[in-house]
């Protein structure tokens, strides 16, 4: 059946109005700003909040302390009996410490509308097509930051901003990278797109303003924060390596693979494989200079190289929508609109790598996007000297 714009709208108006239906049926009995099972309302914020708070009260230095964060908790949302772990670095911190200088609720309403503001503005400068932007508005992965106040909406923003003005706004696009500091292992492929792409301001400014923003963290929060960053990276990955988190959150090929109960190194061998190949696939497609196509295939690059991935990263994927709308087969494109609510769905029954495959289909979109058209070859062909 042909994929009409028309039906393309209906259908994305359809899965999300379904998408908040199934959120709005865990809010009943809400109490305490906590759900009837357990968990807080905006689920990961309190994390979030709780570590600001700490900053906030000269405590920065018991981030990563349970006992403190408990302490938090039972400010923020006393209803909830869930503990959620702090795992970010310095950086995002110093965001976080302003934001928790307002109650939990109303700081996590904030924090979901800059988000959100930054997400459709990204959308908005990948592609002003208004159908476009209803997908985007729609995207599971993006609604599901209702029920869990996460970065994905800021990350996936700032990276299709940086994308978009990456030809006429290089110093805006380089300081949308050096904000990407808040997760960076979700901004590990930009320094190779930019020495690809031969875009040397955007490369300064990036690193200006990255390491303006550790600075900041460092002055606020003593430099040794970092240290207790880092020591705390192997806690972070246990939450995938032992499944200290619900199998279905986690969105990697790494993390499939370990919900499926594959040994440690061979999930990491296997993921490893299919990041490298990724990265192979996304600098060909990077040297044809089809920036739509560089675009979408940096999307989902980005989202095969980390083992350390959940449901909400892959609303990044929606870049890769919006830059190749029109461009590309439509199961691709809704395979991998689809990606972070269906990874959810099809995980709780089953630990299947649904996210990374809709990443690769994508990739691999990109890919065919990016071929030189049969006249273009033509003319190479005809113009070439003898």
């Amino acid at each position: 059946m042909l994929v009409t714009r028309r039906r393309a709208r209906i259908g994305a108006l359809v899965v999300a109005a379904a998408t908040i239906a199934a959120m709005l049926t865990q809010a009943f009995g809400v109490r305490d700003a906590a759900l009837a099972n357990g968990q807080a309302v905006f689920g990961d914020y309190l994390a979030f909040w709780s570590a600001g708070r700490l900053a906030l009260e000269g405590a920065a230095a018991q981030v990563h302390d349970a006992a403190a964060l408990a302490r938090m908790h039972r400010l923020g949302a006393p209803g909830a009996d869930v503990l959620y772990l702090w795992n970010h670095p310095p950086t995002f911190l110093l965001v976080m410490s302003a934001f928790a200088a307002a109650p939990y609720l109303t700081s996590a309403v904030a924090f979901l509308t800059v988000g959100a503001a930054v997400y459709l503005a990204g959308a908005r400068a990948i592609s002003a097509d208004r159908d476009a932007l209803v997908l985007a508005c729609c995207m599971p992965a993006a609604l599901l930051h209702l029920g869990s106040a996460q970065t994905g909406l800021l990350t996936a923003g700032l990276t299709a901003l940086a994308l978009a003005w990456r030809d006429r706004r290089p110093i805006a696009a380089g300081a949308c990278i050096g904000l990407l500091a808040i997760k960076p292992h979700l901004a590990v492929l930009w320094p190779l797109l930019l020495l690809v792409e031969g875009r040397r301001k955007t490369f300064a400014a990036a690193a200006v303003c990255a390491a303006a923003f550790v600075a900041a963290g460092a002055i606020a929060f003593g430099p040794e924060a970092y240290l207790r960053f880092f020591d705390n990276l192997a806690s972070a990955q246990s939450l995938i390596d032992r499944q200290r988190v619900p199998s279905q959150t986690a969105a990697s090929l790494y993390g499939a693979l370990i919900g499926l109960g594959a040994p440690m190194a061979l999930a990491a061998a296997a993921h490893a494989v299919s990041a490298l190949a990724g990265l192979a696939v996304a600098m060909r497609v990077w040297r044809r200079g089809d920036a739509s196509a560089a675009a979408a295939a940096f999307a989902a690059a980005t989202l095969l190289a980390s083992p350390y991935l959940f449901f909400y990263d892959f609303t990044l994927l929606g870049v890769a929508v919006a830059a190749l709308a029109r461009r590309a087969p439509a199961p691709a494109l809704i395979f991998a609109w689809l990606a972070g609510g269906l990874s959810l769905a099809v995980g709780a029954a089953i630990s299947l790598p649904v996210a990374p495959a809709a990443a690769w289909a994508a990739l691999l979109a990109s890919l065919a996007a990016g071929q030189p058209s049969a006249p273009a070859q033509l003319a190479r062909a005809t113009t070439s000297p003898m």
